[in-house]
């Protein structure tokens, strides 16, 4: 019997092999952040500040 470790341990190997394999071309570091940033600002205005006062981090890539 293998342990939960060992099966996520074999998913994440078998995950990455398919990221590796995989023969569609890369995406950029900088597009993919830019895309992330647009969707999170989205969804900030969406959800309006729900902070009631505190501060929020905001992190730039």
């Amino acid at each position: 019997m293998t342990t939960a470790q060992e099966k996520h341990t074999a998913w994440l190997a078998a995950e990455i092999q398919a990221a590796i394999d995989d023969p569609r071309p890369s995406i950029p570091h900088g597009k993919v952040m830019a895309g992330m940033c647009a969707q999170l600002a989205r969804l900030k205005e969406r959800q309006g500040d729900r902070t009631h006062g505190a501060e929020r981090a905001v992190t730039t890539w």
